[in-house]
């Protein structure tokens, strides 16, 4: 398991940060819940939908780079919301809704028109290693340690994450993350394909910014019209977001899901 290990963890006052590079032309978006854990909560999907709503609404800006402060760039979902998931008594219906609901908090990414370069580091676990495969590029420093959890939980994986980790490493790779809940470093990442480049410790940030300006250096019409042939569409994915919300909101009824949550990373939940 990652080493990490951090005393408590909460969902209060979760905060994303909009900052701006070269006069607006590079947007950056940083998780920071204070804690280093950067817990991927409704809460903090709220701010950081709003971020993105600002930066697309701004012609200035050019590219996006996506990164988390502290020692991890974010352990996923947090346990306490996973266990409520599971409480008896929820119906079908509403986990269904809550989990699109989710879902379509954290892959407004996939409406920013513009290159959106993910900062990966640290513990990189559960749902989180999806900015791996929605953003443009990614990188990686030498810290990373990716983990999808979803098999060990008795969980399916939500937020299309089979597909788009299929798009970005193969079938065979991404069966070996998804099912067998390996943990991969940042090297492991660069040599599947999840990663674009893994660098030393403490420069996947700089990289990105050094990419995201020769970008922006770059004629934007060109850019805006590679970006929309080559990256992912929203609707593409619609679908099977449905089916993801659907098995997910049977999964969480099992007694198997329920004893597997209690118990999910003991190294951050004792």
């Amino acid at each position: 398991m990652p080493q990490s290990k951090e005393p408590s963890i909460s969902f209060s006052e979760p905060t994303v940060h909009l900052e701006s590079l070269d006069e607006g032309a590079i947007a950056v978006l940083t998780l920071d819940d204070g804690k280093g854990t950067n817990v991927m909560s409704p809460e903090m999907g709220d701010v950081y939908g709003l971020h993105i709503t600002s930066i697309e609404d701004n012609p200035a800006v050019k590219a996006v780079i996506l990164r988390a402060a502290g020692k991890n760039f974010s352990i996923g979902g947090h346990r306490d919301m996973l266990i409520d998931l599971g409480r008896p008594g929820r119906s079908e219906e509403e986990l269904h809704g809550f989990m699109l609901a989710f879902y379509n908090r954290w892959l407004k990414i996939l409406r920013i028109q513009v290159p959106v370069i993910a900062v990966l580091h640290g513990d990189c676990l559960g749902v989180a290693p999806i900015f791996g495969c929605a953003a443009d590029i990614a990188f990686a420093d030498e810290t990373l340690q990716l983990q999808i959890t979803f098999a060990g939980l008795g969980l399916y994986p939500g937020m299309a994450l089979p597909t788009l980790l299929t798009r970005k490493i193969g079938p065979y790779r991404a069966a070996l993350l998804a099912m067998a809940n390996e943990i991969i470093s940042g090297k492991e990442a660069e040599r599947m394909g999840l990663v674009e480049r893994c660098v030393p410790v403490g420069a996947a940030y700089e990289q990105a910014v050094r990419t995201a300006r020769a970008i922006a250096a770059s004629a934007p019409s060109v850019v805006k019209l590679l970006k929309r042939n080559l990256g992912i569409k929203k609707a593409d994915i619609d679908a099977e977001l449905e089916i993801n919300a659907q098995q997910q909101a049977r999964d969480f009824q099992t007694e198997e899901y329920r004893s597997r949550a209690a118990t999910y990373l003991p190294y951050y939940y004792g």
